[in-house]
């Protein structure tokens, strides 16, 4: 694996509290779970309001905002792009404190369950430019974190969103299949 530029947003998992059907049998069964991703930190907001607070005053309300992207991307001698059609948003102070955590990166990993993979990807969809800048364009890398899910046959598999139903059983969505020689750096989060 090579050096390349470091990713400069923080990786987040945040986690929402679901219903799921499982097959027990013959039977289905709605049963609780939880629903966790990994995504990245592209954005950050204060919404102050006020209202009338039914006296002389006016009450201000404060909300924040987190602004989130499943990947990155970056193409040579460019910033930092991401699919803004793919961020999603969390808001509220006290469900950004109960439903995320930041994950901090460790550069080298073994078996770790979360992990940061930089990798060479032809598929990554890019911005606006000319003819003649698309021609002159390499692949570029894209920047992904997710839960691992094992290497086989010079491949990793990577999901980046798992559900845990109640009885622990563990089913994952959105999972990348990237070859080993496309890519550049991996890093541990936690």
């Amino acid at each position: 694996m090579t050096e390349a530029a470091s990713n400069p947003f923080s990786a987040m998992e945040m986690w929402d509290d679901t219903m799921v059907t499982v097959n027990e049998g013959e039977e289905k069964k709605r049963v609780d779970a939880k629903t966790y991703r990994i995504r990245y930190l592209v954005g950050e907001s204060e919404d102050k309001r006020y209202v009338d607070s039914g006296g002389n005053e006016v009450a201000e309300l404060s909300e924040k905002t987190l602004f989130l992207a499943p990947s990155v991307h970056r193409l040579t001698g460019d910033p930092f792009h991401y699919d803004h059609a793919r961020v999603e948003s969390i808001s509220g102070k006290t469900r950004i404190s109960e439903r995320t955590k930041e994950l901090s990166r460790h550069p080298a990993c073994e078996d770790h369950q979360i992990i940061e993979v930089i990798f060479e990807s032809p598929g990554v969809e890019c911005c606006a430019m000319s003819k003649e800048q698309a021609d002159k364009m390499r692949v570029p890398l894209q920047y992904v974190a997710g839960y691992m899910l094992g290497k086989s046959e010079g491949m990793m598999k990577l999901a980046l969103s798992k559900t845990v139903v109640n009885d622990g059983t563990e089913y994952y969505d959105n999972i990348h299949i990237i070859p080993e020689s496309a890519i550049k750096q991996m890093s541990c989060l936690e």
